[in-house]
């Protein structure tokens, strides 16, 4: 069985349509910098939230690899999940005659601020997985997963799972394991609920169970499905989505503990650690995941600013990553590389 690409199976850049992206324009107004020329400063930093997950780990790989490649010199900055760390990161770049900065925003509702430093010094940011905006409401350029489409496809392997299982759909309750302080979280969240309820005749929205799930870390989601369990004892087979794997994994643990796996199904989202460990063990309840390639939001980022730094090629306003739906049957396949 060949690996399957989750709908939108291209990567979006600007070609002139419209197909994939909101906009499609450079990210650049009449006040941007400009890119390329005798001038050209190749010193960029990646300022990343949080290097203690597998996702951020193996996108540093692809900003720094990709990066060198393209002919930058790329610097890496740890935000440790606290918006102080970063702050005092971007300082560091901003004070550091950085050409360009790579972002992952510790808080969304901080982009405009950051922003208006770059802007003061004149030096191009690209945010990657959590889009962000100027003081204006303008985005800045973002590159990131095709996430309605991956949060839809995840719905959609739950109900396929369930249907193939023969499970009675009056015995089925799904545990939505939310993150709204991000928005691509809460789309992502948002889409799998769509697709699950869209793909299993029967299923209801009063079967879906909301929790958060602390820190969007496999803890939190040991934690929510807990509750939810607790919540609701009549429930006998568990479709479980979140905003990444590790809420999955953390849920998995949860019914194991309270001996649902083996007639539950849980699908992750991410880049793979977590389900690859999962796979390899044969844990039943983790049945699926939706394989987004960090390593290659990272590559892809480093190139869209070596291309504006180096040669003054704009760049686009969003640039969307696909997903590859990953079972039991190609995991091997998938994760080889």
């Amino acid at each position: 069985m060949r690996p399957r690409s989750a709908p939108v199976a291209t990567l979006a850049v600007c070609l002139g349509t419209t197909l994939l992206l909101a906009a499609c324009s450079s990210g650049a107004d009449s006040g941007s910098p400009s890119g390329g020329g005798e001038d050209t400063n190749n010193k960029v930093f990646y300022v990343v939230k949080r290097l203690d997950q597998g996702w951020f780990q193996n996108e540093q790989k692809g900003v720094e690899e990709g990066g060198k490649a393209a002919g930058l010199d790329v610097t890496t900055l740890d935000s440790r999940f606290d918006a102080s760390v970063q702050q005092s990161s971007l300082d560091t770049a901003f004070s550091q005659d950085a050409g360009g900065v790579i972002l992952v925003i510790q808080d969304q509702e901080l982009g405009p601020a950051v922003m208006a430093q770059a802007k003061t010094k004149n030096i191009p940011v690209i945010a990657v997985d959590d889009p962000i905006e100027d003081a204006d409401g303008n985005p800045v350029p973002f590159v990131g997963m095709a996430t309605t489409d991956i949060g839809t496809a995840v719905g959609k392997m739950l109900a396929t799972s369930a249907q193939e299982n023969g499970w009675d759909v009056a015995d089925i309750g799904v545990a939505a394991l939310t993150f709204n302080e991000v928005s691509v979280c809460t789309e992502r969240t948002d889409a799998s609920k769509e697709g699950v309820l869209a793909n299993l005749p029967g299923l209801t929205e009063d079967q879906v169970h909301e929790a958060n799930y602390a820190g969007a870390n496999t803890d939190g989601g040991l934690q929510a499905m807990q509750g939810l369990i607790t919540s609701h004892p009549d429930v006998k087979h568990w479709l479980v989505y979140s905003c990444n794997e590790e809420g999955v994994v953390g849920a998995v643990r949860a019914l194991e503990a309270a001996d649902l796996d083996a007639d539950s199904c849980g699908v992750g989202l991410g880049d793979g650690a977590l389900a690859k460990v999962e796979f390899e063990k044969g844990t039943p309840a983790y049945c699926g995941s939706l394989f987004a390639d960090s390593r290659k939001h990272g590559e892809v980022a480093a190139q869209l600013m070596a291309d504006f730094l180096l040669d003054g090629t704009d760049i686009p306003l969003e640039t969307l990553v696909p997903g590859v739906e990953v079972t039991s049957e190609n995991h091997a396949e998938v994760f080889s590389g």
